[in-house]
């Protein structure tokens, strides 16, 4: 299989049955450069959200965050979870899941921009524009119940805190 996306170059440490190759786990989120539609989704029983970010017709990136400090212009630490099927946008509200917010985000040269356009829970975002550097602090390998061994990026969220026009930086609009 050729990698469609950068992958972080990484030996995996454990061995196991896992759901997902190690290629489209390590999505190199620093170096992909897309835009376009995302999704902010909390699934029952988890304490956190998965910013759900559209690739193309096929995949999407998970991206999990642990409080709603990312839709605030802090600072925070996010997981993802890689590439996973367009299909995984879509919310379980039979088992609990919920649509938090939908939007836009730009990845590009190692910097993230959120743009919440509606919000369906003002408590946890409001509609919003953030941006990030990205920085890549680990990789974390650990067996999954659900997924079974998993090898996960995390990054540090650095807030853009000064005042420009970010689709103009970037050279493009959502």
């Amino acid at each position: 299989m050729s990698n469609e996306y950068p992958v972080i170059p990484y030996n995996s440490k454990l061995s196991g049955e896992t759901d997902q190759p190690l290629e489209r786990q390590l999505v190199d989120l620093e170096r992909l450069e897309e835009f376009g539609y995302m999704r902010v989704v909390h699934h029952a029983g988890e304490r956190g959200y998965h910013i759900k970010l559209v690739l193309n017709e096929r995949d999407a990136i998970s991206l999990f965050v642990w409080n709603t400090k990312v839709f605030q212009g802090q600072n925070t630490l996010a997981r993802s979870y890689g590439v996973i099927a367009i299909e995984e946008i879509e919310v379980d509200e039979g088992e609990g899941g919920r649509l938090i917010a939908e939007g836009q985000y730009m990845l590009s040269k190692g910097i993230l921009e959120l743009v919440v356009e509606k919000s369906y829970d003002e408590s946890v975002v409001r509609p919003c524009r953030c941006s990030y550097r990205l920085k890549l602090k680990r990789v974390y390998e650990y067996m999954s119940p659900k997924h079974g061994h998993s090898t996960r990026p995390e990054y540090f969220l650095i807030a853009i805190k000064y005042a420009r026009d970010t689709r103009r930086w970037l050279g493009r609009s959502p």
